[in-house]
Order: structure tokens, then sequence, then C-alpha cells
């Protein structure tokens, strides 16, 4: 897939929202969301969808259907549906991240919906071939500017985290501290630019309660993508959105490669061309 450089500057602008004005998206933005969407993708078991028209019925909230609307997204006028098969959870979080970022630079809102969504209206509204389900969701619109206090509150009550520190995703990045070399603490005191500047970005990727499950280390002339200890159950999309991330940061830094899958726990190795 070609990557457009205006999604690395939308990685730092890109925000979850739930809440939307109550406004139509104008219909020049929809038609390239569309084409956006039925463009030919390097995976045949991930794709996307435009879903229009009663689009709040189709998010449920924390708790379920039949409690209210604490954490429900509230008047998006469009959905995207990210459409994949099982045990290829990873493509679909790479197309998705990459559908949000284009969304993004287009001036609109979005937010990542795995799980707070009722799966079985989405897959009435999608037409699903074989083997296919949705697997997450975003709504599209413009955002209300102010995040809402259920909103708020829900931030607090799922203890959100902030982003964690560079060095504590990619150990060595910062170089050699406290008299120890960067080798003895698992990193290279020289990490090329491009490097860094691919984990600096995915570092800015969305993932599940911001759990941010990567971590990184380099290799040989390459970049080493593997799982955190502790993993949430996102985990497998919220990879495939760093390995994005990683290759939009390379780029900005007028790096090209190609990801070559590793074995477990490590996921996938981005070895520059």
């Amino acid at each position: 897939m070609d990557l457009t450089p205006a999604w690395y500057d939308a990685i730092a602008v890109r925000a979850s929202q739930r809440r939307y004005e109550p406004t139509a998206v104008a219909d020049d933005i929809v038609a390239r969301l569309r084409a956006f969407c039925e463009a030919d993708r390097p995976s045949s078991s991930a794709r996307l969808t435009i879903i229009e028209g009663a689009t709040d019925r189709l998010f449920i909230g924390v708790l379920g259907k039949f409690a209210g609307s604490y954490g429900r997204v509230e008047g998006a006028p469009l959905v995207a549906a990210f459409v994949g098969r099982d045990g290829h959870e990873g493509e679909v979080g790479y197309l998705g991240e990459a559908f949000i970022l284009e969304a993004t630079t287009l001036g609109l809102g979005t937010c990542w919906i795995a799980g707070t969504f009722d799966k079985e209206r989405a897959g009435d509204l999608v037409e699903l071939r074989a083997g296919e389900r949705v697997m997450a969701l975003t709504p599209v619109g413009t955002p209300v500017e102010r995040r809402g206090a259920g909103e708020r509150l829900l931030r607090r009550v799922l203890k959100v985290p902030h982003r964690l520190p560079l060095e504590t995703i990619a150990p060595g990045i910062g170089g050699p501290t406290g008299g120890k070399t960067a080798a003895a603490t698992g990193g290279d005191a020289q990490w090329p630019a491009w490097a860094r500047t691919a984990v600096e970005a995915a570092r800015l990727a969305p993932s599940g309660v911001n759990r941010q499950p990567w971590r990184f280390r380099l290799a040989g002339p390459g970049l080493v993508l593997t799982r955190a200890e502790k993993l949430y159950w996102t985990a497998p999309f919220d990879l495939g959105i760093a390995q994005l991330h990683v290759e939009l940061g390379a780029a900005h830094e007028g790096v090209s490669g190609i990801w070559e899958p590793l074995v477990e726990p490590d996921v996938a190795h981005f070895v520059p061309a």
C-alpha cells in the first residue's frame, strides 16, 4: 500500500473522539473515503467499508446494550467497518489505522472501537464474505470540541495510562545511562535517525486502553517489533497499527523497507530496502 506523507503529520493530530456534531459529512469527502475503502490492498484478508444511517445504534457503550449511554459513541454520521478473517487481526489493524489517518487528514474525527459495538447488527449491515466478520469500527464525523463528562469519567474508571517513555518501549534508544553501555541495557548507542523517528511514531499509535503492547530493538540494519510481557486482548490489532506507524516514521526520514515475519514473542523485522 502506498503511504501518504500527510499520514505522518496526522499521527500527532489524531485523537479518539466519541461525540460528534449533528452535521453530515460533505459528499465529496464521503466519496474520497469510499474510494479509499475500495482501493486495492496488499491483503485479501482485511478490507474496509462505509456504513451510513442509524450509526448510533451500533455502539453499545462499555456496560452493554441496556446500561445507558455510558462510554457510547454519539452523533457520528458515518461509520467505517474494519472487516477481516480470524488470524489476520494485524492486517486489519494496519489497514484500519491507514483509514483513520486518512480521515484525520480530511479534518474528521475517529475512534477505534473493537469491543463496545453490536457485532450482530454490524454484521447485518455489511455484506460479509465467507469467513469474514466485522472486527472493529470507527465513527467518522466532525467531533464536538470538548470531551463530555461521561467520556472523561470513562477514562478515569478504565485508568487509561499516559504514553510510555521511549526507553520503555525501546530499551537503549537513549544511549548509555548510569555508567552502563547501551548494549548492556539491550539497546544500541547509535540508533539511526529513521529508527528513532519510527519508534516515536509507534509510541503515538492508538491501542486498547492505551496499553501499548509493542516493544522494539535494533537487529542488524533493521528494527524488530516484539510483544510486551503483558498483553491486552486488542494486542493483535494494536501490533498491526504499530507496524504502519513504524513505516510512516521511517518514510519521514527517507527510509522504506519490508516486514519479515518472526517467531513469537517477536512479531516482525522491519528491514530497510
